[in-house]
């Protein structure tokens, strides 16, 4: 795209490098591309197979990804894809002292407790996984959140729009994940994207989705580019943002589950503000 703000996104800095992992990841996932329920032991394009597990996120204000567990998935087809992702995040160099044929013996000895913490969301039982295992937690997390991915992006692309219009919360009504990237076009409303599962579902344009706090004032709008396709808002009250594509404006659309890749240079601009992205840690102090 010849009018990203700062360059071709090929062009900047560590962007093949990132681009290269997301595609060894890719590859590391093709058992579970192949499979037609992405590792599911139930068929998500089937109605009735989401239907009640709607109505009940809905009644509980809980992400689906809270809804299943691991008895929701094919053992032999995850243990296919865990062998490929060890193996290709093994080529990446993150932990130098990684063993793939050691660690794939022992994390399918515990692909249970696995699913449970990435279906889970919370961080911790990754460290203290990872410590046990004799792993970086960075490596263990790249290969849980990948080896369930797809399933996640194949259940949100079944959810209904009633559904995704319903949901009231922040987080990704899919997988739970905070989001960094909302889109707008003329036609509709804007929608958070998440850049995990894929899933675009309804937000409040007016309300900060970390303080709530509402009002004109108290928002910010930074247009960026020269077609001011990509845009900044941050909240004046607790300095959080997200990034926003607004597809009307693109001359070429970004490729779909490299939303955040394409907008890195939002947050460049975002940091160097001293703001705080939505999905970021507080900072400390």
């Amino acid at each position: 795209m010849s009018d990203r703000p700062v360059g071709s996104p090929d062009e900047r800095s560590g962007f093949q490098q990132k681009k290269k992992v997301l595609e060894a990841i890719r590859r590391g996932q093709e058992p579970l591309w192949h499979d037609p329920r992405r590792g599911f032991v139930f068929d998500p394009t089937v109605d009735e197979a989401l239907r009640s597990m709607q109505e009940e996120s809905l009644r509980l204000n809980t992400p689906l990804s809270l809804i299943i567990d691991e008895s929701h998935y094919d053992q032999e087809i995850l243990r296919r894809g865990l062998i490929t992702l060890v193996y290709e995040v093994g080529e990446m160099g993150i932990d130098t002292e990684m063993d793939p044929m050691n660690l794939v013996e022992r994390l399918g000895a515990a692909l249970s407790e696995l699913v449970s913490i990435v279906l889970g969301g919370n961080p911790e039982p990754i460290e203290d996984l990872a410590g046990r295992l004799g792993v970086s937690p960075v490596v263990l997390s790249i290969i849980g959140g990948s080896l369930l991915q797809p399933s996640m992006i194949h259940m949100a692309s079944q959810c209904g729009r009633e559904y995704l219009d319903a949901w009231e919360l922040t987080v990704c009504p899919v997988c739970g994940r905070l989001p960094s990237v909302a889109v707008k076009s003329e036609e509709e409303v804007w929608r958070f994207r998440c850049s995990y599962c894929w899933a675009e579902y309804k937000m409040d344009v007016f309300a900060c989705p970390h303080c709530g706090s509402a009002g004109a004032e108290n928002k910010e709008f930074l247009l960026v580019g020269e077609s001011q396709e990509f845009e900044v808002a941050s909240c004046k009250e607790c300095g959080r943002y997200y990034k926003i594509i607004n597809r009307a404006r693109l001359k070429e659309p970004v490729p779909e589950g490299l939303e955040d890749l394409y907008t890195e240079v939002l947050d460049e601009i975002a940091h160097g503000r001293g703001l705080t992205r939505l999905d970021e840690a507080a900072p400390e102090g």
